[in-house]
C-alpha cells in the first residue's frame, strides 16, 4: 500500500537538505530540487547534461505564489496557468530576483503529488524532464535512463504517472499576447 504522505514527507526532506528527487507530475516524469538551492540546480544541469543557461521550470501551488515573483501577471497568463491543460508560461517581469534569472517558466501543476510537496517545501519547486539533455522525454518510468535513476538522492517509485506528455510552453509578450515555444 503507497503512503502518500510518507512519499511528500521524504521529498520533502531530500529537497531541503539540497537532494535532488526524481518524481510523477502532472506531465512527463521529472527532476525536481529547492528553486532557492542553486547548487542543485548546479546538480540538476550536471546530472541532465544540459547547457545552465537553459532555465527550469519553477512549479508553484498557486497563483498567489506566483504573484510574488512577478511584478504583473496578465489575464491571458493567469488563463494559462490555471486552466486544464498543463502550460508552462515564461515571463520577463520578475518581481524580485529570488531565483538568480532574467525570465523565469513557471507552471501550476495539476496534480495532488506535487501540489502536496510545493506546499510542504514552502517555495517553488525547480523541475525539467527526466531524460538526458538531447534525448527524447521517457514515455514510461521504465524509459527513465539509469544515469537519471542513478543520479538523483530519491526515485518516486510508488507513484505512477499515466499521462505522459510534456507540459504545453507559452511566452508571454505583452499584456495581451503570447508567442507558442510548445504545443
Amino acid at each position: 500500500m503507497i503512503n502518500f504522505d510518507k512519499e511528500v514527507d521524504k521529498c520533502v526532506e531530500i529537497l531541503k537538505n539540497g537532494g535532488i528527487i526524481l518524481y510523477p507530475t502532472d506531465t512527463i516524469y521529472g527532476i525536481g530540487c529547492d528553486s532557492y538551492n542553486f547548487k542543485a540546480m548546479e546538480n540538476v544541469n550536471k546530472l541532465k547534461g544540459s547547457n545552465p543557461s537553459k532555465p527550469l521550470i519553477h512549479l508553484m501551488n498557486s497563483l498567489k505564489m506566483v504573484e510574488i515573483y512577478l511584478k504583473q501577471i496578465p489575464d491571458i497568463a493567469k488563463k494559462s496557468l490555471t486552466g486544464a491543460n498543463p502550460t508552462t508560461v515564461i515571463f520577463n517581469n520578475l518581481n524580485n530576483n529570488q531565483l538568480n534569472h532574467k525570465s523565469i517558466a513557471i507552471r501550476i501543476p495539476k496534480n495532488k503529488f506535487c501540489l502536496s510537496i510545493i506546499d510542504k517545501l514552502n517555495r517553488p519547486l525547480t523541475s525539467t524532464s527526466a531524460n538526458l539533455s538531447g534525448s527524447p522525454y521517457p514515455k514510461s518510468k521504465a524509459d527513465i535512463n539509469k544515469k537519471i535513476i542513478h543520479g538523483v538522492d530519491y526515485f518516486v517509485e510508488t507513484i505512477d504517472n499515466d499521462n505522459l506528455r510534456p507540459s504545453r510552453i507559452i511566452r508571454i509578450i505583452d499584456e495581451k499576447n503570447y508567442t507558442v515555444i510548445r504545443d
